[in-house]
């Protein structure tokens, strides 16, 4: 017999239809319906008691209250959500002002974007043509292109003798002498045929030669340094646990990066690899490095921490060092660290140098401090993929402010998935994921002013393919090999060519073809000359029609307010995590966790002295400096298109100027002439008087002299 029973809460009930003449019709009840019925089951509770919080107690305390505080934290959300809320309120208010209100709110969908983008990516598509090249070649110069040769290595030998160094450009891994665990790990990742730059460098690894090797990006550089290091790991003595290796690498990425391959070449071994990078756990680090591991891959700023902070961890038994992106650790911004490392490696080391750019500091300390180096040169400094296809756009002196708007039509109408955007600050790349995202596009950004865990995150998202295009700043110019990248826009012209080598090096990696598209202003035609001067395949010049330009930058000006609704919602949050950090770190001091102050090699004096050597003008100022200029000439409205552009332009204007003022500079002396002796008039000690058996024994012309003359000497005493 059917008992009537209660609902209970959480249950999923269905309803009879009352328009239905079936009584088999059902009805599911909505999810919104649920939860409005869970809310009303909680309205009340009967056990419910008023809680005494001792307030108006004397056992009130500051330390409860910071307790209540931290207890009312919310979960923050994040920029997406943001940009999502606000796309949203804006298609609420055109619904209603269209008198159809929206059936589910919930879901932001591309097609009711009242921008209507279709309309535009319907127009006129943009116009291709040859720089310095006519028309009628394109065919010819189109065959040439599918021809394109990868350049073959050039070894020259640094001690003059060239013993053991050879190369056989049809050597595979199977001939190189490597092991069996890492033949195995090779097969496993796909790599089949060894590239030029791993021909030339792995057999010369071997050797324990040190080795300066240029090549360009995307050709396997990494396993070129990384598999002898491994072979000759293998054998290494197994008593004691020491850390024999060291590679530096300029950014976390690339550390994370170079720390994956590793493990899976030496995933078939023992060898213990640790990495110690910024922004990731600092205590398992420190665990992990006083085990003595055999390969540390570490970015310069935390390793230096972990040398003067972590006890039985040192430098002194160090074999190998690689500098990964040499002549970026080699510049000015990790001049002191690095100088700091080095002077704490062993001096009995092989150094090995690897980069697609190698600048005269990377020169110098080759001259230095490497042995008898071995340059492997595959490419020039100015060599980009030899399957990129590079194409330029051209901005008018009076059209600066169009850039954003040319972007956004790239990436709308051209190029819609596997898009690095490259910004020069990191406002910029900040201020475009915004715009992208407003416009409906899935961006993501990638710059300093993230943390460790965002930026991570949006990397992962972009190679997983949940964001088609990811606005970044020279951050991810380095050695970061993401896969199927095949655009990359320079919103502006980076600093220098090799800048620009880096930036472009993102795509047509390990020979598949990519796409270039940089934006080129007037003030900047002397880098566009540059690389039209030493590309070895035709340049193009992109032509975006009038027509578009003007789409775009009208809807650019009406998403304007809700680029500005963002940010300020982005302000508010901020304050509160600040507010939030406070709090915690009151707890903290009062429950006596306080965080232990850390030794660092440069006292604070130093620090900012250094700083002080780098500024670029207002971008990287001091808050003082900054504060007393904006009293000065006033704030510097920002809300203009040419305002930001020209902010961009100037910094690069700015590291130009002070790149040639250091090259007036005079350079350090690093070797010298042996001097020149001076004659001057020396006291020679008396000689001490030889045995009777030494004096039989000369028969130089003074002892013999002596002899013979005894009977003169006696006279002239006398």
């Amino acid at each position: 017999m059917d008992l009537i029973q209660t609902i209970e809460e959480g249950t999923e009930v269905t309803l009879m239809s009352e328009d239905s003449d079936s009584d088999e019709e059902l009805t599911l009840v909505s999810k919104k319906q649920r939860t409005e019925k869970k809310l009303e089951s909680k309205g009340f509770n009967p056990s419910f008691q008023f809680e005494d919080d001792g307030f108006y107690e004397s056992k009130w305390t500051l330390e409860s209250a910071l307790h209540d505080a931290i207890k009312k934290k919310k979960m923050h959300s994040t920029l997406d959500q943001k940009i999502d809320e606000v796309r949203r309120n804006r298609i609420t208010v055109i619904q209603q002002i269209s008198s159809n209100p929206p059936e589910e709110e919930d879901v932001v969908s591309d097609d009711d974007e009242e921008l209507d983008l279709e309309d535009v990516s319907e127009a006129v598509s943009d116009k291709l043509k040859f720089i310095e090249k006519k028309r009628k070649k394109k065919r010819k110069v189109d065959s040439e292109e599918k021809l394109v040769q990868i350049p073959l290595a050039e070894i020259k030998d640094g001690s003059g003798v060239n013993k053991n160094v050879s190369w056989d450009p049809n050597l595979g891994f199977q001939q190189m002498n490597i092991s069996r665990p890492l033949l195995k790990a090779i097969s496993e990742i796909n790599y089949v045929t060894p590239t030029p730059i791993q021909q030339a460098a792995i057999p010369i690894g071997l050797l324990g030669r040190d080795i300066c090797a240029c090549a360009a990006t995307g050709t396997g550089k990494t396993a070129a340094f990384m598999l002898p290091v491994l072979e000759r790991l293998l054998y290494r003595t197994q008593s004691t646990p020491i850390t024999r290796v060291l590679c530096l690498v300029p950014t976390r990425e690339l550390a994370v990066q170079v720390y994956s391959v590793t493990h899976q070449l030496a995933q078939h071994s023992n060898l213990r690899i640790c990495l110690a990078a910024g922004g990731l756990d600092m205590k398992s680090q420190e665990a992990s490095l006083r085990q003595g591991p055999d390969i540390v891959i570490a970015t310069p700023g935390r390793l230096i921490d972990h040398l003067h902070n972590t006890p039985s961890f040192d430098l002194q038994m160090v074999e190998i060092l690689i500098l990964d992106e040499a002549d970026r650790m080699l510049d000015e911004f990790f001049e002191d660290q690095m100088n700091e490392i080095i002077k704490l490696c062993s001096h009995h080391r092989q150094t090995m140098l690897f980069s697609a750019t190698m600048s005269e500091q990377v020169q110098e300390l080759a001259a230095v401090s490497l042995k008898n180096p071995v340059k492997i040169f595959v490419n020039s400094n100015t060599d980009v993929a030899p399957f990129l296809r590079q194409e330029f756009i051209r901005i008018r002196e009076t059209r600066e402010g169009d850039r954003e708007a040319i972007v956004a039509a790239l990436c709308s109408r051209s190029f819609i998935s596997n898009v690095l955007v490259f910004t020069q600050t990191k406002k910029q790349a900040h201020r475009m994921h915004i715009v992208l995202g407003l416009l409906g596009l899935k961006a993501g950004e990638l710059h300093g002013n993230l943390s460790q865990g965002q930026r991570l995150e949006s990397l992962k998202r972009f190679k997983n393919g949940d964001i088609d295009i990811l606005v970044c700043t020279d951050l991810a110019a380095r050695g970061l090999d993401i896969e199927n990248v095949k655009t990359v826009i320079n919103l502006t012209m980076p600093n220098t060519q090799q800048h620009y080598v880096h930036r472009v090096g993102r795509t047509a990696r390990a020979g598949k073809s990519g796409r270039s598209v940089s934006l080129v202003g007037e003030t900047e035609r002397k880098l566009l000359k540059e690389i039209v001067k030493f590309a070895k395949n035709p340049v193009k010049s992109r032509v975006v029609p009038p027509d578009v330009i003007s789409k775009f930058r009208d809807k650019l000006n009406e998403i304007e307010s809700e680029v500005g609704d963002v940010m300020k919602m982005e302000a508010q949050e901020k304050q509160v995590i600040a507010s939030e950090n406070q709090v915690k770190k009151a707890e903290k001091i009062i429950k006596g966790e306080a965080p232990e102050k850390r030794a660092w090699f440069q006292n604070k004096m130093q620090r900012e002295f250094a700083k002080a050597e780098r500024m670029l003008g207002t971008h990287s100022e001091s808050k003082k400096r900054g504060k007393k200029m904006k009293n000065k000439s006033g704030p510097m409205s920002t809300n203009n298109p040419e305002d930001r552009v020209k902010k961009e332009l100037e910094k690069t204007q700015a590291f130009q100027h002070r790149e040639q003022k250091r090259g007036r500079k005079q350079k350090r002396a690093r070797s010298c002439a042996e001097p020149v002796p001076v004659k001057t008039m020396k006291i020679q000690p008396k000689k001490k008087k030889g045995s009777f058996d030494k004096e039989l024994t000369r028969t130089g012309k003074k002892s013999l002299g002596k002899h013979r003359d005894i009977k003169r000497r006696k006279n002239k005493k006398r």
